[in-house]
């Protein structure tokens, strides 16, 4: 069975080692972060930027959909949320979308479902797990997030095809927040959860 590794990391260790972080970042990454306002927003840049960096040493691309990519992989998507960052690396391309449930209107937004999964929110955690099966299913395929309501949520779990091709989506419950992990193709996935505790951390 394909494998899909997802490293995750809490933001507090992102504060605790803010210093390390700006230091073992590009000057171009460093920047980035440094633009937001909110030092948390900094954290997830850094912490973003450090992973990706981790990975490669390549220069970071962009396919015509401006979705990031290295000319000699690994595929990876990164999303963060709450209190997490998260990383998911695969073989084939995969999209990742974290949201913590936070009790909210969601009057409005549930335009952005079809008739059939409106249909399946009942209480927040069902808005977060259709939205987040979306996201991910986005995000795998670098598209906009404006095409949102024509991107299938459902199943939440299993084999979808969108425009012809075939992706498997896993959606669970972390700590309060719904993941949700996409990978193009037919092929069932198991997730491997790699916790970052450390800095610095060496990939396994």
């Amino acid at each position: 069975m394909e494998i899909v590794k997802l490293y995750t990391v809490d933001t507090d260790l992102g504060f605790k080692h803010k210093k390390f972080l700006l230091e073992n970042v590009n000057e171009e990454q460093k920047e980035k972060a440094l633009k937001f306002a909110i030092e948390i927003d900094q954290i997830r840049s850094l912490l973003s930027s450090y992973l990706k960096n981790l990975l490669s040493k390549e220069t970071l691309l962009k396919n015509e959909n401006g979705k990031p990519y290295f000319d000699n992989g690994p595929f990876f998507n990164i999303s963060h949320s709450g209190r997490y960052v998260l990383m998911a690396v695969s073989t084939s391309e995969v999209g990742v979308d974290i949201e913590e449930i936070k009790n909210k209107d969601m009057s409005a937004l549930v335009r952005i479902f079809n008739e059939a999964e409106a249909k399946m929110i009942k209480e927040h955690s069902d808005f977060y797990y259709l939205w987040c099966a979306k996201e991910s299913l986005i995000k795998c395929i670098g598209s906009s997030v404006s095409k949102v309501r024509e991107i299938p949520a459902l199943p939440l779990n299993g084999l979808k095809t969108f425009k012809g091709k075939d992706y498997q989506c896993q959606s669970f419950i972390y700590d309060k927040h719904i993941v949700s992990i996409t990978r193009e193709g037919k092929e069932e996935f198991e997730i491997e959860t790699k916790k970052v505790d450390r800095l610095p951390y060496i990939l396994k």
